[in-house]
């Protein structure tokens, strides 16, 4: 037990902070930090339409919400684009260069309440060369929480208060109004993972209780927009994958949560779907790929030759039989 208490002290120490950062999704900075953070476009406006995470070079991590609605009986509705494209990593949302096709996704128990609420896209081609990232276990978010880790988030989202003077929350969104567009590069939202049994929840009842099966965050950030975008954290120097974000009860959310006021109420909390739930989809999404892959290799030909003797061999890996040499 000591062990363990030394080496959560020393984690804390090293790579986490635990006292709240004043970083909110209103006024948030532009950062490119993470190599890994995607616009995603439902039309072919110079906007994004959420964010995402680029797991490997095919496959992009976002929010369920982004693609599905539910009717007044809790019922999961489609509700996407016919097209959605995804923009390279730390793009300009004006520059449409580089972006790639969604061409398939797996959905995760999504239900109404924002729980499981993830989704995995499947591209039509590599949107950049990119190895697959480290990802939440179960164990290292017992280590996280343990000590009220930092994490951040980027999100293409709102960044400015879409709100005019004296308009009740939630407030419409205007696009004509530049002040409530969403942002052209990714911004950097800080806060915390926070053990459920504080005494800050103690408030829920019924099945508000349902997030114990997510993750909370005791101080969220992000605006309408930066959903799907990615959390991430610093584990042993390198960034590591939690979830996408991000739902939240009592928030303000640059005018577009359910807070009553301008600021978050006291109440107010995040939650998000970990990543190692939802490892059976990634699973799917990458034999999907694989197949797509191998299916779309386009066959070689080449020329051999054996002194006097030519021969054609065409083939996805084509290569001269044994004796002749490619001319």
């Amino acid at each position: 037990m000591r062990k363990v208490a030394l080496a959560l002290l020393a984690m804390s120490a090293l790579i986490f902070s635990s006292a709240p950062v004043a970083q909110a999704g209103l006024n948030a900075q532009v950062n490119l930090d993470n190599p890994r953070a995607v616009p995603i476009y439902g039309g072919d406006y110079d906007a994004a339409s959420w964010s995402g995470y680029l797991y490997s070079s095919r496959i992009v991590f976002t929010a369920a919400h982004s693609n599905y609605k539910f009717d007044s009986n809790g019922n999961r509705i489609l509700n996407e684009p016919d097209v959605i494209t995804v923009g390279r990593p730390n793009s300009s949302a004006k520059d449409f260069t580089g972006r790639v096709k969604v061409i398939k996704t797996f959905v995760a128990d999504f239900s109404s309440g924002g729980l499981n609420d993830f989704i995995v896209y499947v591209l039509e081609k590599d949107l950049v060369s990119m190895q697959p990232s480290k990802l939440l276990t179960t164990e290292i978010e017992q280590e996280l929480v343990a000590v009220k880790a930092e994490i951040s988030m980027h999100g293409y989202g709102e960044y400015r208060d879409r709100c005019s003077s004296g308009e009740k929350n939630p407030c419409k969104k205007d696009w004509n109004n530049p002040n409530q567009r969403t942002s052209e590069l990714p911004r950097i939202m800080r806060m915390n993972l926070t053990p459920f049994s504080d005494s800050h929840f103690k408030w829920l009842i019924g099945n508000q209780r349902a997030v114990l099966k997510e993750t909370i965050i005791s101080n969220h950030k992000p605006c309408s927009g930066d959903s799907g975008g990615p959390i991430t954290t610093t584990y042993n120097g390198a960034i590591l994958y939690l979830g996408q974000g991000l739902n939240g009860t009592n928030v303000y959310a640059c005018g577009a949560g359910d807070s009553k006021t301008k600021e978050n109420d006291a109440d107010s909390f995040g939650f998000f779907s970990p990543i190692y739930k939802h490892l059976d989809l990634l699973k799917e999404a990458e034999a999907f790929a694989a197949n797509q892959v191998t299916a779309k290799k386009p066959a070689s030909s080449i020329t051999c030759v054996k002194g006097t003797l030519t021969k054609k061999v065409s083939s996805p890996n084509a290569k001269c039989p044994k004796g002749y040499k490619k001319k």
